[in-house]
C-alpha cells in the first residue's frame, strides 16, 4: 500500500495525481503560529495596510489581511512584536495570496534576505 494514500483512498491515474498531491514544502525555515500586529506597503503603487502577522519563520510571514494582493508584489512589512524595540522592518515578495473569507484574506510573503538577528528576537518573545 502506497503510504501517502489513506486506507480508504485508491492513487488517481498518473495524469490526475499532480492534480490531488500535496504540493512539496520549499520553505527552508520553519515556521511558528504567533498573533502580531503587521503594517505593509506595495513598493510598486505605494499602497499601505495593516493586518496581523499569523506565522513567522527567518525566511518569510502569513499575514491575515483584509486586501488580496496579487503573487510576486514586493512589500515592505514591519511587524510589532511588543519587546521594547522598533517593529521589525523587512522586505520581500508576496508568493500566494488567498480569500478565506469575503472579508479576509491570507497573504505568504517570503523575505528577500533571511533576517536570522530579527528573527532571534521572535524567538525571544515565544520563549516568555
Amino acid at each position: 500500500m502506497n503510504p501517502r494514500f489513506k486506507s480508504n483512498e485508491m492513487p488517481q491515474e498518473d495524469n490526475d495525481s499532480k492534480k490531488t498531491a500535496k504540493p512539496k514544502e520549499q520553505r527552508m525555515f520553519s515556521r511558528f503560529r504567533v498573533n502580531f500586529p503587521a503594517r505593509f506597503r506595495n513598493l510598486n503603487v505605494g499602497r499601505r495596510g495593516e493586518g496581523i502577522c499569523a506565522d513567522i519563520g527567518a525566511g518569510g510571514v502569513g499575514i491575515k489581511t483584509n486586501q488580496e494582493i496579487e503573487p510576486r508584489t514586493p512589500l515592505e512589512v514591519w511587524i510589532d512584536i511588543a519587546d521594547g524595540f522598533d517593529p521589525i522592518n523587512l522586505k520581500g515578495r508576496v508568493v500566494w495570496s488567498k480569500r478565506t473569507s469575503s472579508e479576509n484574506c491570507r497573504t505568504g510573503v517570503v523575505f528577500d534576505c533571511p533576517r536570522l538577528i530579527a528573527f532571534s528576537r521572535v524567538l525571544k518573545m515565544l520563549r516568555k
